[in-house]
C-alpha cells in the first residue's frame, strides 16, 4: 500500500528567516498542522494572550481553509501557553472561536522558543482525501 504525504502552506517565516518545517501536512483524510504562533510577514503580533490567541487562530483558518478544512473538522488541539495566569482567558477565546464543536484538548505552560510570544497551538483536523 502507497503512502502519500502532501506538505501545505506557505514556508514558515520569523526574523531570523524560514523555519525548516512545513506550516501544514496532509496523509489521508487528515491535516496536521504544525505550531501555530502569532505571526505575521515574520513578525511577532499583540503583546497579550487575546490579541495573540486572535492571530493564531486567524492564522490556522488559512492554512486549515486552504488544505480544504476548517476548525469544525479540528479533531485534536494541543495548546502551549507561557504563562499559566493566561489559561482563563485563553480557554474563553478559545470556546469562542470553537463554539459549539469541542475536539481532544491538551495544553501545557511552557517556555516558548519565540521571544514574545504567549501561546502556541497545533491542531489535527479531517478533510477529503
Amino acid at each position: 500500500m502507497e503512502k502519500s504525504m502532501e506538505l501545505l502552506g506557505s514556508p514558515i517565516r520569523t526574523a531570523a528567516g524560514i523555519v525548516p518545517l512545513s506550516a501544514a501536512v496532509r496523509s489521508g483524510n487528515l491535516i496536521f498542522l504544525s505550531g501555530q504562533l502569532a505571526l505575521r510577514d515574520g513578525a511577532l503580533q499583540g503583546s497579550d494572550i487575546a490579541a495573540q490567541t486572535g492571530v493564531v487562530f486567524d492564522n490556522i483558518e488559512v492554512v486549515l481553509a486552504d488544505a480544504g478544512s476548517s476548525l469544525s473538522q479540528v479533531v485534536k488541539a494541543t495548546i502551549w501557553l507561557r504563562q499559566a495566569s493566561d489559561f482563563g482567558e485563553f480557554n474563553q477565546l478559545y470556546a469562542t472561536r470553537f463554539g459549539d464543536h469541542r475536539p481532544a484538548r491538551s495544553a501545557v505552560v511552557s517556555e516558548l522558543l519565540i521571544e514574545g510570544a504567549l501561546v502556541e497551538i497545533e491542531v489535527v483536523a479531517e478533510t477529503a482525501a
